[in-house]
């Protein structure tokens, strides 16, 4: 944690700063005993941005609305397949998703890799395409496994590269969390997600949220 608020610090010296909150909720239904059905809802809200006028501000950004399918695959595995809707101002964004996941159990830690491609589109901007690598680590608090009723770390590592009008731009991503599984069918988490865009140019982008996460199963 000190070393992300270090890093977060020095480039915000150099580079553009916004922050917000970022909430999302997640419900899953089990279709199968392989396919799950996955649902989600995400908005962004702004309060911090030094590239405008009043950098304290009050500014919805945006909405997103998705839908996945995840087709089990051995023990370990997962094939998904979704889409997403993404409602910012007056504009609509069409989002395509396709995702490869990977989990692996150890001694009190659960790690996680998740490759993704999507393609966005709307009417307002050319199409965008994204390749996505995620790594997460997630580990109990106490005992060996998340139970009910206790707390659990987790941390991800993601980048990604973005093509668009024939021009490549990469971004990373930092989020650290402190999770709670309520019972078997919910669970929340608390924490921030730093994204670093623009990361190999000089006009870089930092934004910085809180974000919090509700997760449910049906």
């Amino acid at each position: 944690m000190f070393l992300l608020l270090m890093t977060t610090k020095y480039v915000i010296a150099q580079t553009s700063f916004s922050s917000g909150i970022l909430p999302r909720v997640r419900i899953s239904t089990k279709v199968s005993e392989k396919l799950k059905w996955v649902n989600g809802l995400e908005t962004r809200q702004l309060f911090i941005d030094d590239t405008r006028e009043e950098t304290l501000k009050y500014e919805y950004v945006l909405t997103d609305i998705s839908s996945l399918l995840s087709l089990k695959i051995g023990a370990y595995g997962a094939i998904n397949g979704g889409y997403l809707l993404r409602f910012e101002g007056d504009y609509i964004f069409h989002r395509a998703i396709q995702q490869f996941t990977l989990v692996q159990n150890y001694d009190r830690i659960r790690l996680g890799h998740r490759f993704v491609t999507d393609q966005t589109f709307g009417r307002s901007e050319s199409p965008e395409f994204r390749l996505r690598y995620r790594i997460a680590l997630e580990r109990p608090l106490s005992g060996n496994k998340v139970d009910p009723k206790e707390l659990y770390f987790k941390i991800s590592n993601e980048y990604l590269m973005k093509f668009q009008n024939s021009e490549t731009t990469f971004e990373t991503r930092i989020l650290p969390f402190i999770g709670y599984e309520i019972n078997k069918k919910n669970k929340v988490e608390l924490g921030l997600d730093y994204r670093l865009d623009n990361l190999l140019s000089s006009g870089q982008e930092n934004d910085l949220w809180l974000s919090i996460n509700w997760y449910y199963t049906l």
